[in-house]
């Protein structure tokens, strides 16, 4: 029987230090996540049951060190341990399996990766200059770093994939596109969320613009989803012009990863190949918009300020650019983490 006295004793404070702590270790957490994610564990386990020695055998790993990292990877919820010996994928750990339809294990790799990693040592470098630390750890900016680095560029892709399957549901669930005949995809990339917009429109063609390296890899993307035949694809710089005729731009997670002057560059082009009338409509995850996400849009602020320079916007800073070039904000509509800015070109 619980006594009166226990019902009104409050619990215990966790001490500031301690909850310190914590925020700071998970920097440690990450890193056996990442570290899952590179070894290829979840892949080693799948369905089954198997103890640490068996796949340390697997897996080509030193015997007792895996039988620690496991205890490792259960303390932060990645394996459930059998009061046998063994252990077995946890749902989390199953967003690391490589084939599963949420598979999360290339962006854990991303964040894992020397590139990711080393640059986020030097935050404080990024705050105190505004400018990205990447050039002076690496030698060349995060793009040249990936045209140079395939391995990395091949981890990175995939991590951009990844991202991208995750929101490409919620985004194209909350774009209208009745009163469109055709949408452009501006630095689609291999033009999956373009075939999932085109899935949805029947009525639709669409035109799938981005670098010649990027849309060489486009055309298998679009055969599979069923809409290849109504895919115009066109290679080119964003930077210097975009190709016209349609009445519906997309542009997705490409904004975030430049300043204010190269992201003025990118909707000059955009607005320059839009008639009065015409959509925009812009995929970030914008600030401010849900309080669920603050957190996560903040860190996320700060990852493109130490990759890249770029920035999480708000729906203000959107607004005030938009207008730099005859673009009205007309509506949010929010989308989980992301959100679809809609503006109507008027001049």
């Amino acid at each position: 029987m619980t006594s009166t006295h226990d019902t009104l004793t409050p619990p215990p404070t966790v001490p500031a230090a301690a909850r310190l702590l914590d925020l700071v270790m998970g920097n440690w957490r990450a890193g056996v996540v990442s570290a899952f994610a590179e070894l290829g564990v979840a892949d080693a386990l799948r369905d089954e049951k198997l103890t640490p020695a068996s796949i340390a055998r697997h897996l080509g790993l030193a015997n007792s060190t895996c039988t620690r990292f496991c205890t490792a990877a259960a303390a932060v919820g990645l394996l459930d341990a059998g009061a046998d010996g063994t252990v077995s994928l946890s749902e989390l750990g199953r967003t690391l399996l490589s084939e599963s339809p949420g598979s999360m294990r290339n962006f854990a790799r991303w964040c894992g990766s020397t590139a990711d990693r080393t640059t986020w040592s030097q935050l404080h470098t990024a705050v105190r200059t505004g400018r990205s630390p990447f050039p002076a750890i690496h030698g060349t900016d995060v793009w040249e770093f990936l045209q140079t680095r395939p391995a990395d560029a091949a981890v990175f892709d995939a991590a951009m994939t990844e991202l991208s399957r995750n929101v490409i549901g919620p985004v194209v669930g909350v774009l209208d596109l009745t009163s469109f005949s055709s949408v452009t995809d501006v630095g689609g990339g291999r033009g999956a969320l373009l075939a999932a917009i085109l899935k949805s429109a029947p009525h639709l063609r669409g035109v799938l613009f981005d670098q010649a390296d990027v849309v060489s890899l486009a055309p298998d993307v679009l055969r599979s989803a069923g809409v290849a035949d109504r895919v115009t694809i066109i290679a080119g710089s964003f930077f210097d012009s975009v190709p016209s005729g349609s009445d519906l731009f997309v542009i997705s997670n490409v904004l975030h990863d430049w300043d204010d002057d190269r992201t003025r560059a990118i909707l000059g082009s955009i607005s320059s190949a839009m008639s009065p009338g015409h959509q925009i409509a812009i995929v970030e995850a914008v600030a401010g918009v849900d309080d669920r996400f603050d957190e996560a849009i903040a860190l996320m602020d700060m990852d493109m300020l130490a990759l890249c320079e770029g920035k999480q916007r708000t729906v203000g800073e959107f607004r005030d650019l938009l207008a730099e070039f005859g673009l009205t904000l007309t509506a949010i509509d929010r989308a989980g983490l992301q959100s679809v800015v809609r503006a109507t070109k008027t001049d």
